[in-house]
């Protein structure tokens, strides 16, 4: 069932005939490329701390588990499972690039799937959209090869109830009751984020103060996350301005 018109399909037709088949193939494998990053986003998205296996057989049910029968299907399943291997220690030491992995935790969520490279302590993005050309970013092969062996991390992104409530506290810290009744207000529905850093920008002291103590906020998200995956970072956070 389409509710496309035959005329619109047919120019849609030669539209892609008319490209090279370079093209073609490259628009082919940039669209299958989205459509595992955006599956693999959503499992990400539902539980966070999903292991490699998991992503993995979401991915086998997304594309491919409708072309076998329920028997050959599970024992795909299972031997996804088991191709997982056991991390070998439980802390890793790590040299971690804070200002990347900050930029990650502080992503937007529906732009980019970001994962913490445990050799290099560099965070790995990629884009929710790879129809880009320009896209340098890793490609899926390397992010499940990664995943696999251990060597990658996904980073959650601490999502924007967290920082709205970092702008809350900051606010009631404020001392200027007619600039914290105007961060009160800024912060009052839709477009707070904006009308908050609107407000400051009248403040340049307060502004400063600002930036500051959401370094440290953010630091201290970066060091409990770290904490959390069992990784020990052997660099300091950047000082806070």
């Amino acid at each position: 069932m389409t509710d496309t018109p035959p005329e619109v399909m047919q120019r849609y037709r030669a539209m892609l005939l008319g490209r090279s088949p370079e093209e073609r193939l490259k628009m082919g494998c940039s669209m299958g490329a989205t459509a595992r990053s955006l599956v693999r986003a959503s499992v990400l998205a539902q539980d966070p701390y999903a292991s490699p296996a998991a992503v993995r057989r979401a991915l086998f049910l997304r594309f491919y588990g409708h072309e076998f029968q329920a028997v050959e299907r599970e024992r795909i399943l299972m031997r996804l499972s088991q191709a997982e291997p056991r991390p070998a220690g439980s802390t890793k030491r790590v040299p971690v690039n804070w200002d990347d992995l900050e930029m990650a935790l502080t992503s937007n969520h529906g732009e980019w799937t970001c994962y913490l490279d445990l050799e290099s302590g560099e965070v790995r993005m990629v884009s929710m959209d790879r129809l880009d050309d320009d896209d340098d970013g890793p490609s899926d092969g390397e992010i499940d090869a990664g995943l696999y062996v251990g060597r990658l991390i996904h980073v959650e992104p601490l999502g924007s109830k967290v920082e709205y409530r970092w702008m809350a506290e900051f606010t009631g810290m404020v001392r200027d009751v007619r600039l914290r009744d105007r961060l009160e207000v800024a912060l009052d529905g839709l477009g707070a984020f904006r009308r908050f850093k609107s407000v400051l920008l009248d403040f340049p002291a307060e502004r400063e103060r600002w930036f500051a103590f959401r370094d440290e906020w953010l630091h201290g998200a970066a060091r409990e996350w770290l904490g959390g995956q069992g990784i020990e970072p052997t660099t300091a956070p950047p000082a806070s301005r």
